[in-house]
C-alpha cells in the first residue's frame, strides 16, 4: 500500500493556495485515487477515527472531487471513489 506523505501534502496545498483543503482531505482524497475505499478502512489506514473520515469525505463531495455510494458487499458501509474532477486535481501529484 503507498504511504501519504503528509509533508509533501502540506507542501502542494500551500503552492496551489488551497486554503480550502485541509492535509486531512487531501490524505482522504489521494487515498482514493488509488482506489475505492471504505470510510473504516480509511480511518484505519490514516489511524483517525471515522467520524473525521466522513467529515472529510463531506468536504470532498462538497467540492466534487469523491461520490459516495453503498458498498455491494456489505449494505452498513460506504465506498468513496474519485470523480473525474478529484482525479484533475489529483494530476499534479504525479
Amino acid at each position: 500500500m503507498e504511504k501519504i506523505n503528509v509533508t509533501e501534502l502540506t507542501s502542494h496545498l500551500i503552492t496551489k493556495k488551497r486554503d480550502d483543503l485541509s492535509v486531512r482531505q487531501l490524505a482522504v482524497l489521494m487515498a482514493c485515487k488509488l482506489a475505492k475505499q471504505t470510510v473504516r478502512g480509511l480511518a484505519e489506514r490514516l489511524n483517525l477515527h471515522k467520524p473525521a473520515i466522513t467529515r472529510a469525505a463531506d468536504k470532498l463531495e462538497e467540492l466534487g472531487f469523491i461520490a459516495r455510494a453503498k458498498d455491494p458487499n456489505d449494505g452498513r458501509s460506504v465506498l468513496l471513489s474519485i470523480t473525474v474532477a478529484g482525479r484533475k486535481f489529483t494530476q499534479s501529484f504525479i
